[in-house]
């Protein structure tokens, strides 16, 4: 493992992990309470009763929001303005799984960038200092609105599993929620150093892994996953009673039989025509009939 920074380009993908890296949720609304940490914004979001994230048939809770500014991971060789990461903690034991989002400057908004601001302003004029605590009263707030539906990018370090977004689906901020974000914490040049880079393509929430399956992700020609495949054999059996009753049958067999009794038609009739045309068998004329009762007469 290297100590330098991992760098979040297409250009350092190790192999795809549309099928190695299943990434499912499905957020609920939730209650925030923000504290200004002086290098970071932690959020903590009262976590709903069922766990809203499957990661490698792994399920997992939201276990704290953090907001950074500049952001800790490199994109394509440079930092971003500020970058959102959301630590998930496995319901069943096992290494935690991290989210991380990018922010950047734009006149761009969303539902996302709408709720981070309002988030920012919070704290700007509650929670100011260093240690500060508030709660951030933000109707109908839901992970579900931060986290995009898009390809992310997976690695892996001493801390455990990470997802990361593309900076081309970064969260926009405007250029003064920006500055106010960094007028209320420090930057904090937090290492992440990881092994492998992969990328899926494919997004969250569109591959379904069956229970009690659990892929890791590897580099794309290394896996050695068997799979066992098994085969059934159908037999067939024929019912004749079944086929003398289809209708298509029937016909046939109606039209053999009367094939056959019409071949037999013609020969008895050219055997007969046969008989008669070589003089065997004559039929007695009116002539020799009459001929033959004169002479009984006399």
């Amino acid at each position: 493992m290297s100590s330098k920074n991992i760098n979040i380009s297409s250009k350092n993908v190790s192999g795809k992990c549309d099928l190695k890296c299943s990434y499912n949720f499905k957020y609920t609304e939730c209650s925030l309470t923000a504290k200004n940490n002086g290098v970071s914004i932690g959020l903590t979001c009262d976590n709903s009763k069922v766990p809203p994230v499957t990661y490698n048939n792994n399920k997992y809770v939201v276990n704290n929001i953090s907001i950074f500014s500049p952001s800790i991971h490199i994109f394509n060789g440079a930092n971003t303005a500020a970058e959102i990461v959301i630590d998930h903690s496995p319901v069943n034991g096992g290494s935690k799984l991290s989210v991380s989002i990018p922010i950047v400057s734009s006149s761009e908004s969303s539902t996302a960038s709408n709720l981070i601001t309002e988030i920012i302003q919070g704290i700007s004029s509650n929670a100011p200092a260093q240690g500060e605590t508030t709660n951030m009263n933000i109707t109908s707030f839901s992970l579900q609105n931060i986290v995009p539906n898009k390809p992310f990018f997976s690695y892996t370090d001493k801390s455990g599993d990470w997802i990361v977004f593309d900076s081309l689906n970064a969260i926009p901020l405007s250029m003064s929620t920006l500055t106010n974000l960094s007028k209320i914490i420090k930057p904090f040049p937090l290492p992440t150093p990881g092994n492998e880079l992969f990328y899926n393509s494919s997004g969250p929430n569109t591959t379904k892994i069956g229970e009690g399956i659990y892929i890791s992700c590897k580099p794309t020609g290394s896996s050695k996953e068997e799979t066992a495949v098994t085969y059934t054999k159908n037999d067939t059996t024929f019912d004749f009673s079944n086929i003398l009753n289809n209708p298509t049958t029937r016909i046939v067999i109606q039209v053999l039989i009367g094939c056959i009794i019409f071949i037999i038609i013609f020969y008895l009739i050219s055997f007969i025509y046969s008989f008669i045309d070589r003089g065997e068998f004559k039929m007695p004329s009116i002539t020799s009939m009459l001929k033959n009762n004169n002479n009984n007469r006399v």
